[in-house]
C-alpha cells in the first residue's frame, strides 16, 4: 500500500482522465440538435447513446469534486490558510475573471455582467461565466470550507475525524457505501422539488459541495481510505451497473417530470412522496456508487508515475477554459455540411482535442498568459521549454517572450471569432 503522503498518481490520473471525457462529453451533447433531426432519432441504435450521456452526467462532475477535495487536503499539509485562499484565487479566480470578462464578452456589458456574477444562482441562460462555473463553484466551496479544513486539519485526532474514522471502520466498507449517499439523498429530498437543479446551482450546489468536502474527509483518514477502497471494490463493481440501469428507468418513465433534476413543485406535484424519496436515494447512491467504482480501480492500476503525467495534469485547467469556444464551430460545420451525427462526433472530438492542445502548448510559453489560463509557474519555468531551453542570449529569449506573447492575443482573438462564427452558421 503506498503512503498517503506520497503522490497519489491514480488521482491525477483521474483527473486527467475526467476532464478529457468531458471534452467529449460536451461535443457529444451540442451535437445532439443533428441527432434530434432525424424523425429515428428515438430509434434502438441510439439508446445506447442517450444512456451513456445520461448515466456519466450523473458522475462525471461528482467525482471531479470528490478529486478537488482530495487535492485541497493534500495541499494543506504544507501551506496555512492565508497560503490556500490566496493560491485559490489565483489559481482559480484569475481564469475564471478572464474567461467571463474576456472569453464571453463580458467587457461589453460590464455592469450587468459584474452583477451577474454576484448574483446568487442567476440560471444558466444568465449566468456570466458559462462553462466555467465549475470554477466557480470551486472557489466558493474553497473559501467557504477553508475554516473547517483548517480546523480538521488542526485537531488530526479531533471529533470530525474520529466520526469519519468511525464510518470507515464498519465492516465490509458498509459505512463508505452507505453514509455519504444517504446524505446526499437527504439533499435531494429536502432541496430538490423546489428548483431544477442545473450547471451547480439550487440543490445542485448543496450536492456538489458535500462532494467536495467528502473528497477532503477521505483523504483525512489518511491510509484507511485507500484499504476501504479495496474492500468495496468487488461489491461496487457488480451493485454500479444495476443501480445505473435503475435509475435511466426510472428517469426516463417516472410520471413525475424531472423527478432526477428537481422543480417538479412549480409544475404542481407534491413536493415530497414515496417515488420521490426512493427516486433521491436510487440517484445519490447511483452517483456514489461510481465514484468509488472509478476511485477503487484507479487506486488498483492507475498508482504509477508516467513522463506524460505531468505534461497531462498541467494541461487540465488551460484546456478547460478554451474548449468551449472550439467545440461549437466544428458543430455548425460538420452540421451544416450535412454530416452524421456518430462521424461528426468523431471528426469534431478529435479536432476540440488538438485544438486545445495547440492552444496548451502556446500559452504555457508566454510567461504573463500562464496565470489566466491556470497554469502554474509565472517565473522561469517557460526557460525549460523549447525554444527557450536552447537559447542562452538573453536578447533572443526577450524576443521569443514577446512572439508567444503575440501568439497568445492571437489566439485569444480566435477562440472569439469561432464563437461568433459558430453564432452565425447556427443561425443560417
Amino acid at each position: 500500500m503506498e503512503n498517503s503522503t506520497s503522490r497519489r498518481y491514480d488521482i491525477d490520473w483521474l483527473r486527467v482522465m475526467l476532464f478529457g471525457l468531458l471534452i467529449w462529453y460536451h461535443y457529444a451533447v451540442f451535437s445532439l440538435d443533428q441527432l434530434f433531426e432525424n424523425d429515428n432519432s428515438y430509434n434502438f441504435l441510439n439508446i445506447p447513446l442517450f444512456f451513456i450521456l445520461a448515466v456519466m452526467h450523473q458522475w462525471r462532475l461528482a467525482a471531479l469534486f470528490v478529486i478537488s477535495g482530495m487535492g485541497t487536503a493534500f495541499a494543506l499539509r504544507s501551506r496555512t490558510w492565508k497560503q490556500y485562499i490566496q493560491e485559490r484565487c489565483v489559481r482559480l479566480g484569475i481564469p475564471l475573471i478572464f474567461g467571463t470578462y474576456i472569453l464571453f464578452f463580458g467587457l461589453f456589458e460590464l455592469r450587468n455582467t459584474t452583477l451577474l456574477i454576484f448574483t446568487i444562482f442567476p440560471g444558466s441562460d444568465l449566468m456570466p461565466y458559462g462553462h466555467l462555473w465549475f470554477i466557480y463553484n470551486l472557489l466558493i466551496y474553497s473559501v467557504l470550507l477553508t475554516p473547517l479544513f483548517f480546523h480538521i486539519k488542526g485537531r488530526p485526532n479531533g471529533i470530525i475525524v474520529r466520526i469519519v474514522q468511525n464510518v470507515f471502520n464498519i465492516k465490509r466498507g458498509l459505512g463508505v457505501l452507505i453514509i455519504p449517499p444517504s446524505i446526499l439523498a437527504l439533499n435531494g429530498i429536502l432541496f430538490k422539488p423546489w428548483a431544477f437543479g442545473e450547471v451547480g446551482m439550487w440543490w445542485e450546489f448543496s450536492r456538489y459541495l458535500m462532494y467536495f468536502l467528502f473528497g477532503f474527509l477521505m483523504i483525512s483518514v489518511k491510509e484507511k481510505y485507500f484499504s476501504v477502497l479495496a474492500e468495496v471494490r468487488l461489491p461496487v463493481s457488480v451493485l454500479t451497473p444495476f443501480l445505473a440501469i435503475l435509475w435511466f428507468t426510472i428517469n426516463e418513465n417516472s410520471d413525475i417530470p424531472f423527478i432526477m433534476e428537481g422543480g417538479w413543485v412549480n409544475r404542481g406535484y407534491p413536493a415530497i412522496t414515496t417515488e420521490t424519496v426512493l427516486a433521491s436515494f436510487i440517484q445519490s447512491f447511483h452517483s456514489w456508487f461510481w465514484c468509488l467504482f472509478i476511485f477503487s480501480w484507479a487506486s488498483k492500476l492507475l498508482n504509477k508515475a508516467n513522463k506524460y503525467l505531468t505534461y497531462l495534469n498541467e494541461s487540465v485547467y488551460p484546456t478547460y477554459v478554451v474548449h468551449m469556444h472550439l467545440t461549437f464551430l466544428p458543430i455548425a460545420i460538420l452540421s451544416s455540411l450535412s454530416i452524421g451525427y456518430y462521424t461528426g462526433m468523431i471528426i469534431g472530438t478529435i479536432f476540440v482535442l488538438i485544438g486545445v492542445f495547440c492552444c496548451f502548448e502556446i500559452v504555457r510559453r508566454a510567461r504573463f498568459a500562464r496565470i489566466i489560463f491556470g497554469i502554474k509557474g509565472y517565473g522561469n519555468e517557460i526557460y525549460q521549454l523549447f525554444p527557450y531551453n536552447s537559447v542562452n542570449e538573453k536578447g533572443l529569449r526577450i524576443i521569443l517572450e514577446i512572439f508567444f506573447h503575440i501568439l497568445v492575443l492571437a489566439l485569444i482573438i480566435g477562440l472569439l471569432v469561432f464563437l461568433i462564427i459558430a453564432g452565425v452558421i447556427s443561425e443560417l
